[in-house]
């Protein structure tokens, strides 16, 4: 037994299931994987075996593991105490620069999780509409609070009808009935969220999507789909919520918006805003963001809100996506990658293609281009899992969480030298598989 196998099975004894976080078990291998240390875009395990790393933390290290600009913006706090719940100099000039840098941020807070992102930007909405129901796109992920558990990975044959999709649960254990503030509108299906409006548009209060779908791998929305969102919400007075949790500093330094030429109401920023530590945060129109309290009557506290070592380190990240050639470097590496993996899938006769926008992919089998929910389980689980397991095999570390499909991604610590060594890694991975 290895020692990744026998610690993983010595902490199912007191930590519940044996991790911090549910996804952390990999589905291809039915154990967490566990690493012992990480540098750039490479990570070992307990028992000593390199990988490169195309889960990249699931996406929130952005920068490569242990980037140096990070790790002496930490350290300097550290040498000063790293006072707690308190304010200082450092909150104000990481909100200067993401309002400088994310389109929509007149104002920002910061949270310490997307979850808490979410349900505080969703609640500051429907305070300042004062409304109660959320639009929500089927498949769409925005954290694990009750009000957003639903329709995140309903099965196929529970989705219902396209036209009227099933307001599926994600979990046991949601409060009942809250489902009846909820309206489920297919992703890229403009003609039924015209109907949703129709149906339902002033009792909306927001509308929210992820605007680069990521969680589903990568699905683009379609022009159409994004200008009917915008018209229809600006119509019924709902305010725009981009969640760009993951979407953001992925492809441009004001993420999605910024790339899609959209300006939401608000939208929430997470993972690779903290440089691989736990920042998350929420922002958006001056005069919204002015109901939470201490100016307004809508509640949004936290002990650790805003920690100091997590501003410092947001502060580096955010400094270093504004670097000149920052994103010339992502499409170079990007471009290498995708293409190389597409032409391994067709070479060995493996019905794998790639879909991706910027630093962050999904691989689908057995399907052609996906742009909704439906298209995502058509998608072949069973080869995504042997995949995912050849390229561990093989050196490669890819995270299957269990979704019915899964994100992937790659960091900028990463060089056309490695992305040579993981193409021929991944080339011997997929040579493996039976491809049926």
């Amino acid at each position: 037994m290895t020692r990744v196998v026998e610690q993983f099975q010595l902490a199912r004894r007191q930590l519940a299931g044996g991790v911090s976080s549910s996804t952390r078990v990999n589905r291809a291998l039915g154990h967490a994987m566990l690493f012992e240390r990480a540098e750039g875009c490479r990570v070992w395990d307990l028992d000593g075996r390199e990988y490169i790393d195309l889960c990249t933390s699931h996406g929130a290290t952005l920068l490569g593991h242990g980037d140096p600009r990070v790790r002496q913006a930490v350290e300097a706090v550290l040498a000063r105490g790293w006072a707690c719940s308190y304010e200082n100099d450092s909150h104000t000039e990481l909100a200067q620069l993401l309002c400088r840098t994310v389109p929509s941020c007149e104002r920002v807070r910061f949270t310490s999780s997307g979850t808490e992102a979410t349900l505080h930007v969703i609640r500051l909405a429907r305070a300042f509409t004062g409304r109660a129901k959320l639009l929500k796109f089927e498949g769409n992920f925005h954290g694990y609070h009750d009000q957003v558990m639903f329709s995140i990975g309903t099965p196929a044959d529970q989705l219902g009808d396209e036209d009227s999709p099933a307001v599926f649960p994600g979990s046991a254990g949601i409060t009942r009935d809250i489902e009846r503030q909820l309206v489920i509108v297919p992703y890229n299906r403009p003609d039924l969220l015209e109907r949703a409006f129709d149906q339902h548009g002033g009792e909306l209060a927001a509308a929210i999507c992820e605007p680069i779908w990521y969680n589903a791998g990568c699905v683009l929305p379609t022009p159409e789909f994004m200008v009917a969102l915008v018209r229809l919400t600006r119509e019924h007075g709902t305010l725009l919520i981009f969640d760009e949790v993951l979407s953001a500093f992925r492809m441009a330094p004001g993420g999605a918006q910024e790339y899609l030429g959209v300006t939401p109401d608000l939208c929430t920023l997470g993972k690779a805003v903290g440089g691989g530590l736990p920042l998350s945060v929420f922002g958006g129109r001056a005069d919204v963001m002015q109901r939470l309290m201490p100016e307004g009557d809508c509640q949004h506290s936290g002990t650790y809100n805003g920690h100091p070592l997590v501003v410092a380190a947001g502060l580096a990240a955010v400094a270093a996506y504004r670097e000149p050639g920052f994103y010339e470097h992502i499409s170079r590496v990007g471009g290498r990658l995708f293409a190389g993996l597409n032409e391994i899938f067709t070479r060995h006769g493996v019905p794998g293609r790639v879909q991706w926008l910027g630093a962050r992919f999904g691989v689908y089998f057995g399907v052609d281009q996906v742009r909704t929910y439906r298209d995502v389980v058509k998608h072949r689980r069973d080869l995504m899992l042997e995949f995912v397991a050849a390229a561990i095999a093989a050196g490669v570390y890819f995270h299957d969480y269990g979704g019915a499909a899964c994100h992937h991604g790659f960091c900028s610590a990463m060089t056309l030298t490695d992305v040579d060594e993981a193409l021929s890694r991944l080339d011997g991975a997929v040579a493996s598989m039976k491809g049926d």
